[in-house]
């Protein structure tokens, strides 16, 4: 890449728009970073996954104040890597004998670290709470290296799928409660995330709805008829 800096507008003889030096941002400890600034984010990656000489990338983008784009690339490899680094030793406060796995998804948009231990129980606590202060805690940590907010899972024993389909379930078995009688009904014991999950379950549900009553931490969330079905 030239060393010149060039104005947003300008483009190549052949038609492809030129990109100019981004601002420069703190690079994570030990991990090759590539960036490059323009107006087509699009094209920006294609020119970053060139200059990666074809490898995987994890990408992430700022917009600047001038309108314009940088956005950074990083190997795969390298981020599994400085995540492991970061993580596992929270992991293991908690579990000395634990290990951990750490892998992203197909399109490198999400990374998951994966818990191996025979205490699930003790990672879990009551109705994920622990676990979901252990992501949040390791989450924070990785994310103050890049630019933006990293995507990332903490899950130990698949409880994350488990509780998702409990909670879909839960949901079936209400609603049918509800439709029987019309009475509102309250589901206890959940996570903030958990409540915004149900809430955008029922957001366009023909004829039932969901608000949070109370203050934390007994904030309880209900399932009730909207009130204009109510009404008729």
């Amino acid at each position: 890449m030239t060393d010149e800096v060039l104005r947003n507008d300008e483009e190549t003889a052949d038609g492809e728009e030129k990109v100019r030096e981004p601002r420069p941002i703190r690079q994570p400890p030990g991990l090759e970073m590539l960036s490059i600034n323009g107006t087509d984010v699009d094209y920006l990656k294609q020119q970053l996954f060139k200059q990666g000489t074809g490898r995987e990338l994890y990408y992430q983008e700022v917009e600047e104040e001038d309108g314009t784009f940088t956005v950074y690339g990083y190997p795969r490899t390298g981020v599994l890597d400085l995540i492991y680094s970061m993580a596992y030793p929270v992991i293991k406060l908690v579990d000395d004998r634990s290990a951990i796995k750490v892998k992203s998804n197909r399109a490198v948009t999400e990374f998951f670290i994966i818990i191996q231990t025979r205490r699930s129980g003790t990672f879990i606590g009551q109705h994920g709470q622990t676990l979901d202060a252990l992501e949040m805690l390791i989450n924070h940590t990785v994310s103050r290296v890049f630019p933006r907010w990293v995507t990332l899972c903490v899950d130990v024993d698949k409880y994350r799928q488990k509780r998702q389909a409990y909670l879909e379930g839960l949901i079936k078995r209400v609603v049918r409660e509800v439709e029987r009688d019309h009475r509102e009904r309250p589901i206890l014991g959940l996570l903030p995330k958990e409540r915004k999950f149900i809430h955008n379950y029922f957001s366009n549900h023909p004829y039932l709805t969901t608000e949070s009553r109370g203050k934390k931490p007994k904030r309880t969330l209900y399932i009730l008829p909207r009130e204009d079905i109510r009404e008729i």
